[in-house]
């Protein structure tokens, strides 16, 4: 039975009841406390006694991990409000803490996680409320915690790394009273420059709505202080700002009983509030400066702001240089700029010059239509293209240089429409919040951007200390304001009073909410046109190129060199395949854009960090469309980072290598070094990666042999016996590690290739165990198999041993990369995919509920082609190509939402994996791998070939595929050139549902038509 807070846990007599207030003590650090320490791979940890408590001292080794000090609790029923208090000191780099709390099972964490903390010799206390404390992960459906069971102070990686201390000094517990079931109604009084709120109680809040009078003096600079139960004024802010009739203001983690506003002194304003709302703590509280902006966004006319602060999904497009990952810049769908990561944006707007004494009009996206290209259909060259009555305006956006010295480019060419001349003012306006919108939350939040310093000195556009944008031409002139609720353009627009910036005058915003514009007065003929850019070293290097000349050239020498980067494989398709080859090229740059250096990503934002399983999967799309200098990079760093006891981490970031368990990643370390060796036979590249191979292969059979158990025979547990440990590695298993068979085919693939790789260098004996290993696993696999299939009475391919869940995207690596056919019991994997098709197509067709999905699903297209279903892969290739958002860009996000305005996290756009996921699938139209031979064209439409269709230069594991074929009055005509070394399943060429195999080359061959009926699309 649970006992009381007081009873148990707290030490405190057993009597006594612990009430509203009164702090308990939990532990105080002396002696031990029954303290156990633990760290993940390659970190040290330490338990150090010191004169006031116990010390966790770390050490990173350069690597990414943890260091966690853990004691259980007796059990315990916590009150409804509490708060822990903790009494730490330290000293180090700045790294996360991490404050956990588990249940009984252990599988369930709440927590609260603090990033980048600094701490000192001078001892601080921080407090955890109960509201803060957050569910973590786990597979409970009650995510309140009503029974912790143990602690966990943890300190992780963070951006210091590194080494240091963490000392405890005391943990208390405190009851707090819970919230009353209705708040007091506040009391407002205003006498003369000040304006009193009494609370009635003392209360927590995120943020405070004042609401000006609409007509009469309203403060533009004005303080507010708070007054606790004791009595004492403390400051809580100091506002500088316009003359909005709305100060929406973030104040996070605040509590207070009185409030006071205080109009600047002198400046002869009444502080006379028309109304004051509180936002709450919970629930529905501001959670960030972006809540606030919303508020104000939804006062003031469409357009003004970005529209995911009016409920509106947005969408964006990246820019940059291959390899510049780092440092890529965003546009998004409507026009607006992030020129770096996480920076500012810039944001465009065209004042309209009113006629007959009206007075002009501004405008925005909301006012436009919006249409989006890039240049020949595929060149990572976005454009965003505003659509008026009386003006076009296209944003160009790109970089030039390489990779080490990258210059960023906005270019902005406005054009007058119709056969009237055009008199306006293009105004470039810098803005406090990101391109990537609030709701991405990983790694790199979205949304707000403080801008607290503009400034505008020789020639430079200055925001913040580390951006210097060159614009050309210099404008006519310069704007700043503080933070106003009316936005900069805006108050231009209505008279409101904006700082005119002058050479070598800067504005400053102790709140983050500085905007400046700059302004650019045109006067255009009719059909004529005025362009302008705006140029900035990517790097943070302020020397950039002063001239507009500069920029087009840099734009086209850029386009130029991305030409022949992108065709280095040459398609000829008709119109209708025209999506498949400009998805191709665009998918190839979208890689390379977001690689960091040698490093493949996912994305530049929310997947800011390199995954191996990415990786792989990248390496196999980079290859088959030549790009072996980036493939070699990727899998040379990657080598570098396995741990001393060959374990492969998933991931790697700035921090180091990540050592969560994914029971994938050793496989496809190894897969992709073999992919580097079947497309280079780089022997000598292979003997430098074959110690690393060794240890990766090694300590994969470790993990093998750890799920070889008596406890693994026993009923119900027979699934799991010999395959890879449980892990997270799959996202749908997140919340408790699982046996995913996903992490077996990718094992599969891992002692597959180790066999080859040994036969390559010659290590017979290597080969030899590898190979015994290798067929024990395949056996063991397939009968774990038949178990979870038996035991979950299903006749598909399960997720995972334990669920026997239905996951086709997931099972395709069966397929490809694992090409396990022959291995499956029979009839799984053809269920399996009917299955996927039958929901596909009540999904396509509505009848089947969805509200979102991940293009990873590209993936059955490849699948679908290998399955010999080509109609079907094809049609699921319709569906995908009309998720591409926006259209004209190429691109997927992580994420695709039934409603497409509806707001949610949808990872990087574009997601260079999914990227990869298209250009496997895609190339599988034309030719795949099947582990015997190269099967041809077996997913071509057949209407593609009533006009013809060329592959150029096609690289395979045997050479580079080149072949043409055309639909003649005989038949189909098909000539495949020499240059390719036949493999041992020779060629075949799959046409209607049957094969003709081709034994030597050059061939020339005419196919007849099997069934003219199956020509058409089914």
């Amino acid at each position: 039975m649970k006992r009381s807070v007081c009873g148990i846990l707290l030490g405190c007599a057993a009597a006594a009841v612990a009430s509203p207030g009164d702090v308990t003590l939990i532990d105080s650090f002396r002696p031990n406390g029954g303290w156990r320490i633990d760290a993940s791979d390659q970190v040290e940890a330490h338990w150090r006694a010191d004169a006031r408590g116990h010390c966790l001292d770390y050490d990173f080794n350069g690597v990414s991990g943890y260091a966690v000090a853990r004691r259980t609790l007796p059990p315990v029923d916590l009150p409804p409000n509490y708060e822990y208090r903790l009494r730490v000191r330290g000293h180090g780099p700045a790294n996360h803490f991490q404050f956990k709390l588990t249940d009984a099972s252990g599988d369930n964490v709440w927590w609260v996680n603090r990033p980048d903390m600094r701490f000192g010799a001078r001892p601080r206390e921080l407090r955890f409320k109960r509201r803060q404390i957050q569910f973590a992960w786990g597979p409970t459906a009650d995510k309140v915690l009503r029974h912790p069971e143990a602690l966990e102070l943890v300190v992780a990686t963070g951006s210091g790394g590194g080494q240091g201390s963490v000392c405890f000094e005391r943990l208390d517990f405190v009851e707090r009273a819970p919230p009353p079931a209705a708040w007091p109604a506040p009391r407002l009084t205003v006498r003369g420059t000040s304006a009193a709120v009494d609370f009635g109680l003392t209360r927590e809040f995120s943020g405070l709505q004042l609401h000006w009078p609409s007509t009469g003096q309203r403060p533009r600079d004005y303080t507010i202080d708070t007054q606790d139960e004791a009595g004492r004024w403390r400051r809580l802010a100091q506002v500088r700002r316009g003359a909005g009739p709305l100060d929406a203001l973030f104040l996070p983690e605040r509590e207070a009983r009185r409030l006071r506003i205080t109009a600047a002194s002198g400046e002869g304003t009444r502080a006379g509030l028309a109304a004051l709302r509180i936002e709450p703590v919970e629930p529905g509280a501001w959670r960030s400066q972006d809540d606030a902006t919303a508020a104000r966004a939804k006062r003031l006319p469409p357009g003004l702001y970005p529209r995911t602060y009016l409920g509106d999904q947005n969408y964006w497009t990246l820019f940059g240089v291959d390899g510049g990952g780092g440092y890529a810049a965003l546009l998004s769908e409507d026009g607006a700029v992030e020129p770096a990561p996480g920076s500012p944006s810039i944001e465009p707007f065209v004042l309209l010059e009113g006629d007959s004494g009206n007075p002009p009009t501004l405008v925005g996206w909301a006012d436009v239509k919006i249409s989006h290209s890039l240049p020949e259909g595929y060149l990572p060259q976005p454009r965003v293209r505003w659509a008026h009555p009386a003006f076009t305006l296209d944003i160009d956006a790109g970089a030039s240089g390489d990779g080490t010295r990258p210059t960023g480019h906005a270019r902005y060419t406005l054009r007058a429409a119709g056969e009237r001349p055009l008199k306006a003012t293009l105004l470039l306006v810098a803005r406090p919040w990101q391109v990537n919108p609030p709701q991405q939350f990983l790694n790199q939040p979205g949304g707000a951007s403080p801008l607290s310093r503009v400034a505008w000195q020789d020639g430079l556009w200055h925001l913040n200390d580390r951006l210097a944008l060159r614009p050309t031409p210099a404008p006519a002139r310069a704007w700043a304001g503080g933070g106003a609720d009316w936005p900069v353009a805006f108050a231009l627009t209505n008279g409101a009073p904006v700082q005119a910036l002058r050479e070598a005058a800067s504005w400053r915003d102790a709140e983050g909410r500085a905007e400046s514009a700059l302004a650019y007065p045109l006067q255009l003929p009719a059909g004529g046109d005025a362009q302008l850019a705006l140029s900035w070293r990517m790097t943070g290097v302020q020397e950039l190129p002063p001239h507009l000349g500069d920029v087009n050239a840099g734009l086209a020498a850029s386009a130029e060199a991305w030409r022949e980067r992108l065709n280095r494989v040459g398609l000829q398709l008709p119109a209708a395949g025209q999506r498949v080859h400009d998805t191709l090229r665009s998918a190839l740059a979208q890689i390379l854009l977001s690689r960091r250096g040698a490093a493949l990503q996912p994305g530049t934002r929310s997947y800011a960090r390199s995954w191996v399983r990415d990786g792989a999967m990248m390496v196999a799309g980079l290859l088959r469309l030549g790009e072996t200098e980036a493939s070699r990079e990727f899998v040379d760093w990657y080598a570098t980072q396995l741990f001393a006891s060959g374990k492969v981490p998933c991931c790697v970031d700035a921090r180091g290598a990540d050592p969560v368990p994914e029971n994938d990643s050793h496989g496809q370390f190894v897969y992709s070094v073999a992919e580097l060796w079947r497309f280079t036979h780089d022997r000598t590249r292979l003997q430098r990666h074959w110690p690393a191979v060794q240890r990766a292969v090694r300590y994969m059979e470790q993990l093998r042999q750890s799920e070889r158990t008596p406890a693994n025979r026993q009923p119900g547990r027979e699934a799991f016996y010999g395959l890879m440990p449980a892990s997270i590695s799959h996202e749908g298993y997140s919340e408790k590690a699982m046996h995913s068979y996903w992490d077996d085919f990718w094992a599969l693939r891992g002692y597959n290739d180790a066999v080859l790789l040994a036969q390559a260098v010659g290590d017979e004996a290597a080969a030899r165990e590898f190979a015994g290993w290798r067929d024990e696993f395949a056996a063991e696999l397939a009968a774990s198999i038949r178990a979870a299939a038996a035991q979950h009475r299903i006749d598909f391919m399960p997720g995972a041993a334990e669920l026997g869940d239905f996951d086709a995207t997931s099972t395709t690596v069966a397929l490809n990369p694992a090409q396990a056919q022959a291995l499956l019991p029979p009839g799984l994997l053809d269920a399996t995919f009917e299955r996927y098709w039958r929901e596909s197509q009540q999904r396509t067709r509505g009848k089947r509920a969805w509200k979102d999905y991940t293009p990873y699903e590209l993936r059955s297209v490849g699948a679908l082609v290998r399955l010999q279903q080509p109609e079907r892969a094809l049609a699921m290739l319709d569906f995908f190509f009309a998720d591409q958002r926006p259209a004209g860009w190429n691109q997927w996000a992580e994420v695709v939402m039934r409603d497409p305005r509806e707001i949610r996290f949808l990872g990087d756009m574009p997601h260079a994996w999914v990227a990869s996921d298209a250009i496997r699938s895609l190339l599988d139209l034309f030719v795949h791998d099947d582990g015997d031979g190269l099967v041809l064209a077996a997913g071509l439409p057949q209407t593609w070939l009533n006009d013809g269709v060329a592959v150029r230069d096609l690289p395979t594991p045997h050479g580079r595929l080149s072949y043409r074929a055309r639909r003649e009055a005989e038949g189909l005509h098909v000539e495949i050139d020499a240059g390719l070394d036949l493999p041992p399943g020779g060629l075949r060429w799959r046409w209607q549902g049957g094969e003709q195999r081709i034994d030597s080359l050059p061939a020339s061959l005419t196919l007849a038509d099997r069934a003219p009926e199956t020509n058409q699309r089914k």
